[in-house]
């Protein structure tokens, strides 16, 4: 099956051109644990060695957003901009968090029922009404989100709220979006950074309301009641700010928010207990989440963040988060991207949620260099507590800084949210107004005296989720104690690493195993062509990859959709070309001369002239013996069955290595010979699945290699 390697390319550009990423995080999700948007959006490459000119901190005209407060609690902020004729508004409901224990869940699935029909309005009059409108509109445990033509916010403001604040949750939408809940989590099992983000939100933040995750025996023994009881005390005015921005004038606003939420109820006020300490661990430790089937590791150095908006600190904190791993020429991402190519990037941020937060410095690197990986994170790390930083990087942090905060400014939107912080975190009216001054003032031995401050190498959690057998050896050889945690962070025991491999197995012994699984030498003698069909759908489009091979040398593949070919590669036995975005390639003379060395059409036979047997792995249940090919490529062939389950392939995508893993399944008689009725190709968001079509031996002549 190596022959996938030359259309696997074209099927991954298809396959994010078509699907992309469609995940959305929760307002909760972005503070606890990404990155922002719009902070990566600003990230470009830029010669750090280059002193810019220092400019002063510019003076930035602040518009006013105007502020007012309904008798039930809810603070309104208003900013007017006549430019364009849209209007965002957001509610958010800012209530301290509480742990929900057996009733974790019920936030979930408030947030998805949330939209699913009022006391009033079906959900389909809803989803009618938004569409026919051409509206956004997003609800959620903490509020909700909207974006309208301007002539349309009033209709769409009075729908939202009272979906709000008058929802009717119905027992069959319940089960709903219970079940798709729980498929979702079964979904998520396999994923290593949803394993390394649910293992670090729950050791790091400790026995704190977020670190609670929710599982599917959560979902499973929540009732609607409960979720009907969340709704009553989490969704109250108290604590709520209603942010309106855009083509809308102040004295309508008034109007329309105390007639849609003028009677919303205001809660008791009732003394909360105080939050649990998030705790540092005594000392550095790895915190290892045993994922078999991970191809590539992930990494996340946590602890306790310490600095708040309201912290004299904070620009200071900002300014040396960004050289170490804030930034694309940050110490982190230059040193693991930039210099050794093991990673596609390198962040780190310093939350400042008020209830509670964390420093993360996060990479996914592949297997191979993960112990290598960590070592230089810790090291890059404690380079910024324990040198200082050279002024010319300072100063070209600070003018990027000052320029971003500038274009920032210009949208309305920043105005609110600026209000908004003001107003949750307890900051000075001028906050805002004298940030870039504070920015400017910020010196190299600031941002040493910040690090040592804030950052805390030495009582860090090290979580990494990936493959034990690649991994541990080496992190415990760089002296790292390594724990053990299943894939919802419980403890427990170390998985089976560096299996010997049985006396008497070579790859001799493994291969002949494997040509018995798949029909035996007699059938294998009698086969001297193969031609396979497989077909797959990506967002309704039927994608088909057709394979050819005759004894001795001879192949072709052809990636064919949206009634074109896609790609195409033939050789005749001796001499080839090449068909990609159609343009035709002639095969160079080393291309020509290996495949004259490959064995058709079953090129794992070639394992017994250039594979090595490395090691013995296992997943899903089933040991494997790993034979790795003379271009690295390793095959994975099950110790009980024989047959190749797994291949995984390295190829260089400029000048960075990609690795691609590719699942066989199902294996398919077809005169006698078993190949697989699916190929499932694993591609990091989520898994391409191709389905046998159609499969023929002995059919092929030369004149079909042409």
């Amino acid at each position: 099956m190596k022959r996938l390697a030359y259309i696997l390319p074209v099927i991954l550009l298809l396959f994010n051109m078509s699907c992309g990423s469609t995940q959305q995080a929760t307002p909760q999700a972005e503070t606890q644990e990404d990155f922002s948007e719009n902070q990566t959006k600003t990230m470009q490459m830029e010669d750090i060695n280059q002193m810019p000119t220092p400019d002063p901190a510019p003076t930035i005209k602040f518009q006013k957003p105007e502020v007012f407060k309904l008798d039930n609690g809810l603070t309104v902020i208003v900013v007017e901009n006549h430019k364009l004729p849209r209007v965002n508004a957001s509610l958010r409901i800012d209530n301290s968090p509480v742990r929900l224990r057996d009733k974790k869940g019920s936030d979930d699935l408030l947030s998805a029922l949330l939209g699913s029909g009022s006391k009033t309005v079906s959900k389909d009059e809803f989803n009618k009404k938004i569409d026919f409108y051409g509206a956004y509109v997003n609800l959620y445990d903490g509020g909700f989100s909207l974006n309208t033509l301007s002539k349309f916010f009033p209709e769409i403001l009075k729908l939202t709220a009272d979906q709000a604040l008058h929802p009717k949750f119905s027992k069959e939408e319940f089960k709903k979006e219970q079940e798709k809940l729980i498929e979702s989590l079964k979904t998520s099992e396999k994923s290593t950074p949803a394993a390394a983000r649910r293992v670090m939100q729950k050791l790091a933040y400790g026995q704190h309301p977020y670190g609670e995750i929710t599982t599917i025996d959560h979902l499973k023994n929540i009732q609607l009641e409960d979720v009907n009881q969340y709704y009553k005390k989490q969704f109250t005015p108290n604590n709520a700010y209603l942010i309106v921005v855009g083509d809308v004038k102040l004295k309508d606003v008034k109007k329309m928010t105390k007639e849609h939420f003028g009677s919303w109820a205001k809660a008791p006020q009732v003394r909360g207990t105080a939050l649990p300490a998030i705790k540092n661990v005594p000392a550095t430790e790895v915190d290892f989440v045993h994922m078999p089937n991970a191809e590539q590791t992930e990494i996340k150095v946590v602890h306790r963040s310490d600095i708040r908006k309201n912290n004299p600190d904070y620009q200071k904190v900002l300014l040396m988060n960004s050289i170490l791993g804030g930034d694309f020429n940050s110490y982190l991402n230059m040193t693991l991207r930039e210099k050794h190519g093991w990673t596609y990037g390198a962040r780190s941020r310093f939350g400042t949620n008020k209830y509670g937060d964390l420093f993360q410095a996060s990479t996914s690197v592949r297997n191979a260099v993960a112990d290598s990986a960590v070592v230089v994170t810790m090291a890059q790390i404690n380079k910024i507590v324990n040198e200082k930083v050279d002024p010319k990087v300072l100063e070209n942090n600070k003018q990027k800084y000052m320029g971003n905060f500038v274009l920032k400014m210009e949208k309305p939107a920043t105005i609110a949210n600026q209000a908004y912080d003001i107003y949750v975190n307890n900051l000075p009216e001028d906050y805002y107004e004298t940030f870039l001054q504070k920015i400017d003032a910020v010196t190299v031995d600031d941002i040493q005296t910040a690090a040592k401050t804030y950052l805390h190498p030495d009582k860090a959690r090290i979580v990494v989720a990936g493959n034990a057998a690649t991994t541990v050896p080496g992190l415990k050889k760089a002296g790292y104690p390594v724990k053990f945690f299943d894939k919802y962070g419980n403890p427990t025991q170390a998985p089976k690493m560096n299996q010997k491999i049985p006396d008497g197995v070579t790859v001799k012994s493994v291969i002949n195993h494997y040509i018995d699984a798949i029909g035996g030498k007699a059938s294998l003698d009698k086969t001297q062509s193969l031609e396979a069909v497989y077909e797959t759908k990506m967002q309704g489009m039927t994608i088909q990859m057709t394979t050819k091979a005759m004894a001795p040398h001879k192949f072709l593949s052809q990636t064919e959709g949206m009634g074109m070919v896609l790609s195409k590669e033939v050789f005749d036995g001796q001499k080839g070309y090449k068909i990609v975005r159609g343009q035709k390639i002639e095969m160079t003379p080393e291309e020509i001369k290996d495949y004259q060395n490959k064995t058709q059409p079953i090129q794992e036979l070639d394992l017994l002239k250039t594979g090595k047997l490395n090691r013995m792995d296992s997943f899903d249940g089933n040991d494997y013996y790993v034979i790795v090919d003379k271009d690295g490529t390793e095959h994975f062939f099950n110790v009980k069955t024989g047959l190749k389950d797994k291949e995984v392939s390295h190829r260089k995508v400029k000048d960075r290595e990609m690795t691609q893993p590719v699942y066989f399944k199902d294996y398919k008689a077809v005169n006698g010979i078993k190949i697989p009725a699916k190929i499932v190709i694993a591609t990091g968001v989520q898994n391409i699945e191709f389905n046998l079509k159609d499969a023929k031996t002995n059919t092929l002549k030369p004149e079909d290699f042409q």
